[in-house]
């Protein structure tokens, strides 16, 4: 449990600076950014990536479909996949044994340490791999809103592909898909990546209603005659409450404030900003908390027309309690609720094709539903390892990005999308509805991947015609005259094409075709029935 104290401290604390406004947070409004931000890990609960998978229990590939694909040759090979998270402790362990051999590492932190005793995005990494084990994978850490936009730019240079992203933002924005964070992933994803976002996992941490005062007395009832909301946590656990409620951002005209009393009732921290029209209309508290109990919060008018509230009562560590009276409608954390981004929800752990009950969910404050799937997250009836909650969920979607890029090059983030949507088994009702309007992620059988093998793909064969002794294998091609070059190691079982020429008689000329170059070049894509093929082979 110390990486998910350590998540929620990094960004409250902005690399050690008290949790104050910072001039470089990348042209953030004129707010206390760091307060409004207030970013935890999507998943933090049950981190630990040396469990064992368990008796009876089946792998994350073969509970989406991915073993099928990599077993016809899809492996995700030459995909660039970004990784970015808050650290990635012992990663080098894993290289070669649940990671690639090799992967690339960047750290926009200003002490530039990758690691920072944080092991969340060394666990979602390893399931990128355990998905799409031949993709690159970039692990690339962050502490600052500024060091994600730096982190963006970069990804941009590198023409990153995929990018998973299990981190949340608590109220960064109105909820409408902009704002500071959700506007630096929006320049990434305007780019042409695919990013796969963690819904987040506070579907009952989440209150919403309308304003409501029956007695007069200024404080907000969430339910008739309740002026309380409450939650259990541990001493020394982050307490981390936020308030939002509907008026224009940066100009809220609407004044409340945020008060948070100890399990004795006495008040142990208030937020009472103005809003004068200037400013966010969010009030914040973090705050450790002294004593094991139930801790409770009010929402105060202070000068404002009744609005839309919503309240967030999150901890850390993450241990799941709920608050009282939750309502999982609208508890998508940013950048869950940009425009571009692929929402990523989490799948019960016990109960196949269902919404887990902590996994945060649309609409959007403009009614846009969210997740765009959910996703196995590695813990109870499937995964390798014990990394849970919609930040496991999240590089599952990533790694199957992978292998579709694998299976359809040329494909770009809305087609990833609409690939991914399209194979999802649907969710039965009355999860189907605004709020989560999703599916199950399934990649299905290799025959729903589109125009990559032919329908009859399966009486393709070579026959090996080499002269003894031949530095190079000769082969005739029979089968569909449509059938992809590059799906010729399906053919060769146990051996990787490197080239192939095939000889055009009518011509008089050889043509190439060679293994992961780029498309320019090869001039042949596919082979006709009866070709005479001229292969080397990787050693």
């Amino acid at each position: 449990m110390l990486a998910a104290l350590v998540l929620t401290v990094l960004v409250f604390a902005e690399d050690g600076v008290a949790p104050r406004r910072r001039a470089d947070a990348a042209q953030a409004p004129p707010t206390q950014l760091v307060e409004q931000a207030r970013a935890v890990a999507s998943a933090l609960d049950g981190i630990d990536a040396g469990l064992p998978r368990q008796p009876g229990q089946v792998s994350a590939a073969d509970a989406i479909g991915a073993s099928r694909w990599r077993a016809a040759g899809f492996t995700g090979y030459g995909v660039k996949v970004a990784i970015v998270d808050f650290g990635f402790a012992g990663y080098e362990g894993f290289l070669a044994n649940g990671l690639p051999r090799t992967v690339r590492t960047r750290s926009f932190r200003a002490d530039g340490d990758l690691q920072v005793r944080d092991d969340h995005g060394t666990s979602a990494a390893r399931i990128v791999s355990s998905i799409a084990p031949e993709a690159d994978l970039y692990l690339v850490n962050f502490s600052s809103v500024s060091e994600l936009s730096a982190a963006v730019d970069y990804l941009i240079a590198e023409r990153v592909q995929v990018v998973s992203f299990s981190i949340g933002f608590a109220h960064n924005g109105p909820g409408n898909g902009t704002g500071v964070v959700d506007d630096i992933v929006s320049r990434a994803t305007s780019a042409g990546m695919f990013w796969s976002v963690a819904a987040g996992n506070w579907a009952q941490q989440h209150w919403a209603g309308t304003f409501t005062d029956r007695n007069g007395n200024s404080v907000n009832e969430f339910a008739q005659g309740i002026e309380e909301l409450g939650r259990n946590y541990r001493a020394e656990d982050l307490i981390v409450v936020s308030l939002r409620w509907d008026d224009p951002w940066g100009a809220s005209c609407n004044d409340y404030d945020l008060e948070l009393f100890g399990p004795d009732g006495a008040l142990v921290k208030a937020s009472r900003n103005v809003q004068s029209c200037k400013s966010d209309p969010v009030e914040g508290i973090s705050v450790l908390a002294t004593r094991d109990g139930r801790y409770k919060v009010r929402v105060v008018r202070a000068g404002a027309q009744p609005r839309r509230l919503e309240v967030l009562m999150l901890g850390t560590p993450d241990r799941g309690d709920a608050i009282d009276l939750p309502v999982a409608s609208g508890s998508l954390s940013e950048p869950a609720d940009a425009r571009g981004v692929f929402t990523v929800g989490a799948m019960a752990p016990l109960s196949p094709r269902s919404l887990a009950g902590f996994s945060s969910r649309g609409p959007t404050t403009d009614g846009r539903a969210r997740p765009d799937l959910v996703s196995p997250t590695g813990a109870g009836a499937v995964g390798e390892f014990a990394f849970t909650g919609t930040s496991a969920a999240a590089p599952h979607v990533a790694g199957a990005a992978a292998l579709l890029l694998d299976a359809l090059p040329q494909a770009g983030a809305g087609e990833l999308a609409n690939q991914l949507r399209g194979r999802a088994q649907r969710l039965p009702a009355p999860v189907t509805d605004a709020d989560a309007g999703a599916g199950v992620l399934d990649l299905g059988t290799l025959s729903n991947v589109g125009p990559v093998l032919p329908d009859d793909a399966a009486r393709a064969t070579l026959t090996d015609i080499s002269p003894a002794n031949a530095p190079i294998t000769v082969y005739r091609y029979r089968g569909p005259s449509v059938y992809p070059a590059r799906f010729l190691r399906n053919l060769t079982p146990g051996r990787t094409p490197t080239a192939v020429y095939r000889l055009d008689f009518g011509r008089g000329r050889f043509d190439a075709f060679v293994t992961r170059a780029p498309s320019v070049a090869d001039t042949f894509e596919t082979l006709t029935d009866g070709d005479l093929l001229f292969v080397t082979f990787a050693k």
